[in-house]
Formats: C-alpha cells, sequence, structure tokens
C-alpha cells in the first residue's frame, strides 16, 4: 500500500520530463526600424516570429514562417515600423538555439526592456 502511495507522489514532484525548453533572453541589435538578429556573419538566423500588443490584444507583425532560413548578416535584418505603447516579444532561432527579446516603445518611441531600462538601439 505505501508503494501504491509514494510511486504517484514521486510522479507529481517530478514533474512532466521530456518538454521544450524555454527560450533563453537575447537581445536583438534596433536601430530606429532596422532590426538584426545577430550582427555576426557567423550566426545562421533559422526563423523569427515577432508580436506586438497593446491593451491586452497579441498580434503577430512578422513572421518567417516555418521553412528554415540559414541565413547571416546582413541578410539577417528586417524592417519593422514600431509603434508607441506597444510590447514587443521576438521570439527566434540562432545557430539552432531558441531565443526571446522582449521590450515596450513608451510615448516617446524609446525603446525599454522588461524592467523600464531604456534600450541601446544603435550598432556598429
Amino acid at each position: 500500500m505505501k508503494r501504491l502511495i509514494i510511486v504517484p507522489v514521486i510522479f507529481l514532484l517530478s514533474g512532466c520530463p521530456g518538454g521544450n525548453p524555454a527560450p533563453h533572453p537575447r537581445a536583438t541589435f534596433i536601430n530606429g526600424d532596422h532590426l538584426c538578429f545577430s550582427v555576426d556573419n557567423k550566426d545562421l538566423l533559422n526563423y523569427y516570429t515577432v508580436d506586438e500588443s497593446e491593451d491586452g490584444k497579441i498580434q503577430t507583425v512578422v513572421s518567417s514562417g516555418y521553412n528554415k532560413l540559414n541565413t547571416s548578416y546582413p541578410d539577417n535584418c528586417i524592417d519593422i515600423k514600431w509603434k508607441s505603447n506597444h510590447t514587443y516579444v521576438i521570439n527566434y532561432g540562432l545557430n539552432d538555439k531558441k531565443y526571446v527579446h522582449e521590450f515596450f516603445v513608451d510615448s516617446n518611441g524609446k525603446l525599454n526592456n522588461d524592467k523600464g531600462e531604456m534600450i541601446k538601439t544603435e550598432y556598429h
């Protein structure tokens, strides 16, 4: 009888094995409306999705779709018109790893990370 109780308790405490890992936070490179996923030409962009939200409404701004891109800098850059007072979440694959970059564009058009800190929006 003890075994019948212990086995389910161990299973519940261990969680669900084998799930997909969460993407790692990693900033993209943004200069005005120009977004690059990496400025290292050795990095390969696999896919991307840019979502925006305002007042709880989430919509996809742009997505590469399901095909694997395998593009590198400068071909991994896109242009996006950022909207004020919107939160953006960029999910992307780089070198077969999953990443996410989340930020908010304030009423002055400044990009801020989730901690309220302004994001540097220039790259070289």
